[in-house]
């Protein structure tokens, strides 16, 4: 095809994203931001893919005009800026709206695991045909064999809330994100300490102000109104329980979404194995990670590294906290 002939299905192609756009924004209020997400994934796509063509048309036989490719690349960088923002804002309203239920459903999979006295797999219990992912049916009986009351729209919803990859099924990491909550210190000196209630037992350690923590068993709420929370430093994994809130309801640790900051330009890649990845953006200094799988060694480099969603356009992957040379990618805020 004539160089020519592939600017004009490019410039075609891009108007009709273009319109596509403009009506997401227009309808942006009104959509689901579950659609509203995965509808300007689609269109992020497809104008990744039409700068591809593009770079194709003007490295092709003959040469695409030089000022039309360069108006058309302008106006793709434009369209895929605005996409980014528009997913970027429907992806923070499906998290703001998903991140309560995920809550409930991962304290009633706790209170169910705390039950069996014993430590146990939810993976592996909700796998029940042990083909290494979890289904949605599998997901769905698997909940509603623990103690709560959701309704098959919630857990319908949740399930493709933590289905990133749009496959159908839940690998490890994903169905984990139904079984963890995350604990800030608010206080300096908070015990940590082996048995709940008036006695709380021997001392574990100190808490240090902003440790994060995740939950094990609870919220349990004594006789007193002192709520407790048996919890695992994300530092050490030290485990106890901690005073969440006290009776005259100052509070000590408290349920936060952890983030992570960039202080130097990493790669987001769709992988933990650095050496088996793929890369899906870079990710610029200032940006805000969600944490959504705590930190991981990576096996083939070393690095630890963290599964997040970025803030400023939604996009979920992995990413390096501090390089092998020592260079610090990304810090806790």
């Amino acid at each position: 095809m004539a160089a020519g002939e592939q600017l004009a299905r490019v410039a075609k192609s891009l108007e009709m994203l273009e319109e596509q756009l403009k009506s997401l924004a227009d309808m942006a209020s009104s959509l689901e931001p579950a659609e509203a997400k995965e509808s300007t994934r689609e269109v992020i796509h497809s104008l990744t893919a039409l700068e591809q063509d593009l770079e194709a048309a003007r490295e092709g036989a003959g040469g695409a005009d030089p000022e039309q490719s360069q108006k058309l690349r302008k106006r793709i960088t434009d369209a895929t800026t605005k996409a980014s923002r528009l997913r970027a804002t429907a992806s923070n309203k499906h998290a703001q709206l998903m991140e309560p239920v995920r809550t409930e459903v991962a304290q009633a999979i706790l209170s169910r695991l705390a039950k069996k006295k014993e430590d146990q797999d939810a993976f592996a219990m909700a796998d029940v045909d042990q083909d290494g992912f979890v289904s949605r049916s599998e997901f769905q009986n698997f909940v509603n064999d623990c103690p709560g009351n959701f309704s098959k729209d919630q857990l319908h919803k949740l399930f493709d809330y933590l289905d990133d990859a749009r496959v159908g099924r839940l690998e490890r990491d994903e169905f984990m994100r139904s079984v963890v909550v995350f604990y800030r210190v608010s206080r300096p000196s908070v015990d940590l300490v082996q048995t709940m209630g008036v006695a709380q037992g021997k001392l574990v350690r100190k808490l240090d102000v902003n440790e994060i923590l995740e939950l094990i068993e609870g919220p349990i709420k004594e006789i007193n109104k002192v709520v407790r929370v048996k919890c695992r430093a994300m530092r050490d994994g030290a485990i106890g329980w901690a005073t969440a809130t006290g009776s005259n309801g100052v509070v000590f640790v408290e349920q936060k979404r952890v983030h992570f900051q960039v202080k130097s330009t990493t790669t987001l890649t769709d992988l933990l194995s650095v050496k088996a990845c793929s890369t899906i953006r870079q990710l610029k200094e200032g940006e805000l990670l969600e944490v959504l799988v705590w930190e991981k060694v990576d096996p083939t480099t070393g690095l630890r590294r963290l599964k997040g969603r970025a803030l400023r356009d939604g996009c979920v992957g992995w990413a390096t906290i501090e390089g092998n040379g020592g260079t610090v990618h990304l810090t806790m805020v």
